[in-house]
């Protein structure tokens, strides 16, 4: 009897849902591990082995020589779990405009085209942003604001956290993070700023924080901005990087996650024309006595590198990326005798 009550007081509790009726209701670990579509065994053996089923490795970060990026990649069977929580729960709550990554169908000119044409831009950059997210973040975060139960968001929280935090390899790891980010300080620091000034325009793009004004402001007032977001990140558990942070007016070129938006979103010029530089004697001279001259330290990730350029480019100017793509396509024909799967540079990833 005493069962029977528990259990009619946790689906009480999914009255406060604000998702409606097609978002998942588990009240328990059998029910969550239906709605995986796994046993509930499964769902146990991967909470108890979850350590056991990443491997970690570090993998140079780009344009930081010498600077490493640990990565948890998880096992299959723990991924494909992964994957279910995102579509089957994650995916289903919707986001506010002001964050850019990780969401379907919003790419990074989504979120630099809301600074287009500002007096000023304040960046900011978060400190190990994933690492940042623990297993108490987001289990408090599916108990408040979504309304499950502790049982339910304890074993979505263990299924989403590497020991205690979010890891880099994970397929819920973008979207969990920035759920819990504009939880615990996005919408703390939109109150903030429309109670200053409306004018004000916040967003967020995975740990890149890009506030601007359409009136230019005067120095005091953007470093109480700096401060009060540095305060209110602070105490939701998240550090600014304070050499990173800067302050672009009008009249020096403005950048936000590395496009300039004085006018219009474009790409940079100089950077444009180093990797037009870099293709054009790829094509001229070949692969081989190039990566080094790029500071890459093979032929592979001279590749990668243009590819991740080209990808990036095409988002913001598809024309003139176009006229790249080709050339570099070309080049990888005539000096390495192309094997498409290998040098085809690919827009859908």
């Amino acid at each position: 009897m005493s069962s029977y009550t528990e259990t009619r007081v946790d689906v009480a509790e999914f009255e406060e849902l604000r998702l409606g009726d097609a978002f998942p209701l588990p009240i328990d670990d059998m029910s969550l591990a239906h709605q995986l579509g796994i046993h509930g065994k499964t769902l146990w053996w991967a909470i108890g082995a979850k350590d056991k089923l990443y491997k970690t490795f570090k993998m140079p970060k780009r344009g930081k020589a010498g600077r490493y990026r640990e990565i948890q990649n998880p096992a299959d069977k723990l991924k494909d779990i992964q994957k279910n929580i995102l579509v089957r729960f994650l995916e289903l709550i919707a986001v506010g405009k002001h964050v850019g990554a990780y969401i379907p169908h919003r790419g990074c000119k989504d979120t630099a085209v809301q600074h287009v044409g500002q007096a000023v831009i304040i960046s900011l950059d978060l400190e190990d942003f994933f690492p940042s997210v623990r297993r108490s973040m987001i289990r408090k975060y599916l108990h408040k604001a979504i309304g499950y139960n502790h049982l339910v968001s304890s074993l979505l929280a263990d299924l989403m956290t590497y020991t205690y935090f979010v890891p880099q390899g994970a397929p819920t790891s973008g979207l969990i993070s920035n759920l819990v980010a504009d939880y615990l300080f996005d919408q703390k620091i939109l109150e903030e700023l429309s109670k200053r000034d409306p004018k004000w325009v916040y967003t967020r793009y995975s740990d890149d924080i890009d506030i601007s004004h359409p009136e230019t402001q005067p120095d005091e007032k953007l470093l109480e901005i700096i401060e009060m977001v540095r305060a209110t990140t602070r105490r939701a558990g998240f550090l600014l990087n304070q050499a990173k942070t800067k302050i672009e007016p009008k009249w020096d070129r403005q950048k936000v996650l590395g496009m300039v938006v004085n006018t219009k979103v474009n790409i940079p010029r100089l950077e444009y024309e180093r990797v037009r530089s870099i293709i054009h004697n790829c094509f001229v001279h070949g692969f081989d006595n190039q990566y080094e001259r790029a500071e890459l330290s093979s032929v592979a990730g001279l590749k990668s590198h243009i590819r991740g350029k080209l990808a990036y480019y095409k988002n913001i100017d598809p024309v003139k990326t176009q006229r790249l793509k080709d050339k570099f396509d070309l080049a990888c024909q005539i000096h390495h005798k192309p094997n498409m799967a290998e040098n085809e540079v690919r827009f859908d990833e």
